[in-house]
This record gives C-alpha cells, structure tokens and sequence, in this order.
C-alpha cells in the first residue's frame, strides 16, 4: 500500500470515527430535549410553542440537565421559563 493510500485510509477511518461521535452527540441531546417536554407536558398538559422552539434550541448537554431537572421541580411554567 503506498503512502497516499494510507494516508486516505487513516482519513476515512477518522472521518467515520467523528461523524458517530457527532451523531451521539446530537442524538444526546435530542434525547434530553424531548425528556425536558415530556416533562413539562405531563405536569403542565400543554408547552407554549414559544417554549418548545427554545428548548429545542438548546445544544448545551449540560444545560439541557439542567432544564430536565427544573422540569421535574419547578413550581409553574413560568419559573421553569425563568430557569432558560
């Protein structure tokens, strides 16, 4: 195998490491995002569309547990809407 093959065959096996981390990644935070709902509309029976489009535009792993977890304890939809 010579050189430059080598090379390309390193860069695909790189390429596909990064393209799962990448998809964990944003399947992760899918996850959390439709936990963080689910939350809200088992105790709140509704989440206003403005809301939702924010929650989903959260990519931050840490912060969407935090959400979850406001979810679960907040008192109102408006103290969990304070907590974004």
């Amino acid at each position: 195998m010579s050189l430059a093959e080598q090379f390309r065959q390193e860069g695909r096996q790189e390429g596909r490491q990064e393209g799962r981390h990448e998809g964990r990644q944003e399947g992760l935070i899918s996850s959390k995002q439709q936990d963080i709902l689910e939350a809200l509309e088992i105790r709140f029976q509704r989440v206003p569309d403005g809301l939702h489009e924010e929650i989903q535009a959260i990519s931050d792993p840490k912060k969407l547990s935090l959400l979850h977890r406001a979810s679960i304890t907040c008192a109102d939809i408006e103290s969990f809407a304070a907590e974004l």
